[in-house]
């Protein structure tokens, strides 16, 4: 039998837990798979279907967020990953040091150098050296 196409949100949303998890995605956007299961008390297996059939139907989205997948309402702002906020503030404050970069953003200075280490490693960054401090810029 293959996967059929659900005609209605109403139709799709007629299961009760498919119902109970894209209740939960409203009112808590940006909830893990685990948050979900936990949240809910839905075995793996069922709740991985029914947000399977919920994303292909269009009323779900995700989003892999470090290690974990995130879902979101369709329709809502997806955030930012680190990489992206980074290098926001790297195109607004060119030179920035990675203490700087912390700071704003608020993260830890290894996590910081983690991910600036990463940008730097595919291209997309170039790391110099002033002293003990260092320079951050877009290539």
């Amino acid at each position: 039998m293959g996967y059929r196409r659900i005609n209605t949100v109403e139709e799709l949303l007629q299961n009760r837990n498919r119902q109970k998890i894209y209740d939960a995605i409203r009112r808590y956007p940006g909830m893990s798979f685990t948050d979900l299961r936990v949240m809910l008390d839905i075995k793996n297996g069922t709740l991985s279907h029914h947000l399977i059939k919920l994303e292909k139907e269009g009323l779900v989205r995700s989003k892999k967020i470090g290690i974990f997948r995130r879902f979101y309402p369709a329709g809502s702002a997806m955030p930012k990953d680190m990489e992206e906020k980074i290098i926001e503030v790297i195109l607004d404050d060119p030179g920035i040091s990675q203490t700087a970069v912390a700071k704003r953003l608020s993260i830890t200075r290894q996590v910081a150098n983690y991910h600036i280490n990463s940008l730097r490693r595919r291209g997309k960054l170039v790391v110099r050296r002033s002293g003990r401090s260092s320079e951050i810029y877009l290539r």
